[in-house]
């Protein structure tokens, strides 16, 4: 990837991350998850990727994230049931990124999923919707510390600096998987089980998973419309579809929450 590309992802962090934290804050961990399961850093990388490499890159690259997701979504389900099993926040995200390589590997191994790779992601994110354990009443969270939000940028963006290194020399597949990989979740996640228990990491990573939707209704427009479209009309088509998915989403949250 570019230097301007690492940058851009590299300033995106600090703001992706306050406002997963306070939408968490204000509207609960369900909604905090929502926000971590939107295109906010995929998205502007995606088109980064076209403006330098080309759309032909950005729509292989498509499929990567596409496929990936499935990866994403089988660490929410790895983390939750640790959590949901008592296991401290290490433990807990060595059971998430576990689960990931072992989903990551099998992908890997398959190429032919390339061809199908939007069915395959909404195929692993309802199994993971299935997977992941529902959350119990949440106990009123304690005050989180001072230290809580500016830890969880500094951890965020160490991780998006390594991933960023890590995925500069791959192809345009891998660096689509690359950019799914859990790093605001796995940051978010572990904060939220030592602050406010294992519940309100479950709720988290649920949100997460349920989220992905929007993800991949994003990528999914990309691959159709960049080409046929201009590049700011393929983008902005995509953007409006992700957004509109996640207030549908956020809806029936809450229709939920007012039914039970």
């Amino acid at each position: 990837m570019s230097v301007t590309v690492f940058l851009f992802k590299l300033a995106t962090m600090p703001a992706v991350m306050t406002a997963a934290t306070l939408s968490a804050r204000r509207f609960g961990p369900a909604v905090g998850g929502l926000v971590l399961g939107l295109p906010v850093v995929s998205g502007p990388v995606s088109l980064f990727l076209a403006i330098e490499q080309g759309e032909a890159f950005a729509r292989a690259a498509a499929t990567g994230s596409l496929l990936g997701l499935v990866a994403l979504a089988a660490f929410c389900a790895g983390f939750a049931h640790a959590a949901r099993r008592g296991a401290r926040w290490p433990l807990a995200l060595l059971a998430g990124y576990g689960t990931h390589a072992v989903v990551t590997f099998a992908l890997t191994r398959l190429p032919a999923l390339e061809t199908v790779a939007a069915l395959v992601s909404c195929a692993g994110i309802v199994a993971a919707i299935l997977a992941c354990p529902r959350p119990r009443a949440l106990a009123h969270a304690p005050r989180p510390p001072r230290w809580d939000l500016p830890g969880r940028i500094v951890v965020a963006t160490a991780f998006m600096v390594a991933v960023t290194l890590a995925a500069e020399t791959a192809g345009p597949l891998l660096s689509g998987v690359a950019t799914t990989f859990p790093i605001m979740i796995a940051v978010a996640g572990p904060f939220v089980l030592r602050v406010e228990g294992a519940e309100a990491a479950i709720a988290v990573m649920r949100g997460c998973v349920q989220g992905l939707f929007s993800f991949v209704l994003f990528f999914l427009v990309l691959q159709w419309s960049l080409g046929p479209l201009s590049l700011v009309a393929a983008y902005l088509l995509a953007l409006i579809a992700s957004l509109a998915c996640g207030a549908v989403l956020l809806a029936l949250q809450r229709w939920r929450r007012a039914a039970r």
